[in-house]
């Protein structure tokens, strides 16, 4: 259930994501107008969301 405290996704202050957004010629990859409005959240709420329940159900399934 460690993904469900994770906040990579959802504050961009990884080197990763801000050279994404700083080498990114054709604007699409950006910070919003506020700082949780950036390019990585709906992908970051994908894989948070899919990996919690699959931790879940997996849990379910061993207990």
């Amino acid at each position: 259930m460690l993904p469900a405290c994770y906040a990579y996704f959802f504050f961009p202050f990884y080197p990763s994501d801000l050279a994404a957004i700083s080498f990114d010629r054709t604007g699409t990859t950006h910070i919003g107008k506020y700082v949780l409005n950036h390019s990585f959240i709906i992908p970051g709420f994908i894989g948070v969301i899919t990996a919690t329940l699959v931790g879940y159900f997996l849990s379910v399934a061993i207990n």
